[in-house]
């Protein structure tokens, strides 16, 4: 590769003792999606220098999960294998499957299987309208720029299915998402690299490990033409074409394209959240707090998993959707949202552009409905009639917002609180509203949309209808900075729960430092986690079932009779606080591609 399109890597130092093999860097494209809010520039700098890796114990022993929890990848390496080597993807599959090291259940298989089909039925379908050649060879490719000097090796990939046409001009790469092509936010520096492996398309040869450098194949591509990224839904048989170009174009605007988001490799910065609980370097991470006992479980741990309050609240209604949608990440379906889901989204949003501002909400931004909708809300895009139906839970908000006070020190709209309890092995991962410091301690603000302010019942009716706030309050009492992240001397904090209604607004208010309070979260979270840990995950169908996210791929909800509105018939079942909590839960889809 020409010298004048080689990017500058910025150096790592690692913030663990390390073992260090060949010096190369393996940058993918998802390494530059540039998405702060989720992505950990330590765990990324680490992942991209393979050669380089913690220098571990090695009394440490490490429990993996007995289930494949990764059903995209299924997909993929079957269609990788089928056409490469001209075989039935069903019997790819089936071949994959064979030689997972983590047993497949029959409704992972079923989604793969699914999707399996949907995208070579979209490949006949590309094929016939002109938009893919007839004739692709489709192989492991990747490009790379050589060690120059001091400047170490860099190889460049991106996850997916790279057609190359028969005659090599046409370079087309499939990026493999469940749904919805084309509607995420898609970063220049991640779309570059997929064009850039595209246009130069070196074949590696197989087998090799991945600590030690790709070894190009001994047949390679001839010269091409033409570079496409084009990404499909597996799922919707959606697809959407990211980047048509000259291959030479691809090539040339490749450095300047990824050079905004190359600082990510230099680390520097730790973000802890529920990925930590996949990530194998979180023995050595010195970024995720570690709160042995903190969500009050005495029993053994099992494997590494991640815990969020959604996950606390499904389980109390049904094990198995927990089951299906956490252990074994199958693709989640968008419910039909209820107007109540969508007034929460949308107030949720119009507050977090206000206190992202870092001031206090003010009268003058919510203007009458008939003089406008505001800056805030005309920055979100609020159409007038939306705008009149939601200001009168915000006007109830101007009554209590905390960034209303004259002595904010900072505050943190939207921020994550996170801690690795180690006596069981789960991460906690809870997104707050808004962290506020003060002089005199920490407030931590959960705020919720509903028919009526006043929720009434005692501290722990709160905390079973609003499991986050157990959780926030558990984590910063045992020690969790909800600033820095860190585990610290406590300091004054308090959490608080904001309810608006059209009418009127409370906020309850929970002391960390108040030991009975604490004591009383903490034993919802127990409960809830010994739920998810112990006991065997078993299908309940209900009406519940119309809000289940993953009820597509449960033989359970396929086979019952379920009347829409019928209550749960077994006493034994969810409790009417748990069912609230659930049909008030908003899920946040993330089934991108997690690396």
């Amino acid at each position: 590769m020409a010298s004048e399109r080689r990017a500058q890597i910025p150096a790592w130092t690692p913030p663990w003792p390390t073992r260090v093999g060949e010096d190369f860097l393996r940058i993918s494209a998802a390494h530059l999606r540039g998405d702060d809010r989720w992505e950990c520039p330590a765990q990324i700098a680490a992942k991209a220098r393979p050669g380089t890796r913690p220098d571990r114990d090695p009394n440490l022993r490490i429990t993996y999960p007995p289930t494949a929890s990764f059903p995209l990848g299924l997909v993929r390496d079957a269609a990788l294998r089928a056409l490469a080597q001209g075989i039935d993807p069903q019997t790819a599959l089936s071949s994959v499957i064979s030689e997972s090291k983590s047993a497949v259940p029959d409704a992972m298989r079923e989604v793969a299987s699914t999707a399996l089909t949907s995208y070579f039925a979209m490949l006949d379908q590309l094929r016939a309208s002109g938009d893919l050649p007839a004739q692709t060879v489709v192989r492991e490719f990747f490009a790379v720029d050589e060690a120059v000097g001091e400047e170490p090796r860099v190889e460049w990939s991106g996850w997916g299915l790279l057609h190359v046409a028969q005659d090599s001009t046409v370079r087309e790469f499939h990026i493999l998402t469940w749904d919805d092509a084309g509607r995420r936010e898609r970063s220049d520096a991640y779309v570059a690299v997929y064009a850039r492996v595209a246009a130069e398309a070196v074949a590696r040869t197989d087998g090799q490990p991945w600590h030690v450098s790709w070894q190009p194949a001994l047949g390679q591509p001839r010269a091409g033409t033409t570079v496409r990224v084009r990404e499909i839904g597996l799922l919707d048989s959606t697809q959407a074409l990211l980047h048509d170009s000259p291959l030479d174009d691809a090539l040339e605007a490749f450095t300047e394209a990824v050079s905004g988001n190359l600082h990510v490799l230099g680390g520097a910065a730790y973000n802890p959240g529920s990925r930590c609980a996949s990530c194998s370097l979180r023995w050595e991470c010195p970024g995720i707090a570690r709160l042995p006992g903190v969500l009050g479980v005495a029993g053994p741990s099992t494997w590494t998993r991640a815990v969020s309050p959604h996950d606390l609240v499904a389980s109390r209604v049904c094990t198995w959707q927990t089951h299906l949608s956490r252990d074994l990440g199958l693709p989640r379906v968008r419910r039909e949202s209820t107007s109540a889901m969508t007034r929460g989204v949308a107030i949720h949003a119009w507050l977090e552009a206000a206190h992202g501002r870092l001031m206090g909400c003010a009268a003058d931004d919510l203007p009458v409905a008939t003089d406008g909708v505001g800056d805030v809300a005309e920055g979100l895009g609020w159409s007038r009639e939306q705008y009149a139906a939601w200001r009168p839970y915000l006007l109830q908000h101007l009554h209590e917002c905390p960034l209303a006070r004259t002595d904010v020190i900072a505050a943190y709209p939207e921020h994550t609180l996170t801690a690795w309890d180690t006596d069981i092995d789960i991460v906690a991962s809870t997104r707050t509203d808004l962290v506020v410091e003060f002089p005199e301690g920490v407030v931590v603000r959960e705020t919720k949309t509903v028919a009526e302010a006043a929720v009434g019942g005692t501290a722990a009716d709160v905390f079973e209808r609003y499991p986050q706030v157990a959780m926030s309050l558990c984590l910063v009492a045992d020690g969790l900075d909800p600033v820095s992240g860190a585990v610290r001397p406590a300091r004054p904090a308090r959490i608080e729960l904001e309810l608006l209604s059209a009418e009127e607004c409370e906020v309850r208010t929970f002391d960390a430092g108040d030991s009975s309070t604490v004591l009383a979260a903490r034993a919802v979270l127990a409960d809830a986690i010994d739920r998810i840990l112990y006991t065997e995950p078993t299908p309940h169908p209900g009406s519940w079932c119309t809000w289940c996210p993953v009820s597509t791929w449960c033989v359970a909800r396929q086979t019952a009779v379920i009347t829409p509105d019928e209550g749960p018939s077994d006493p034994a079942g969810p409790s009417r606080v748990a069912l609230l909590s659930y049909a008030e839960a908003v899920i946040v889809v993330d089934d991108d591609i997690p690396f």
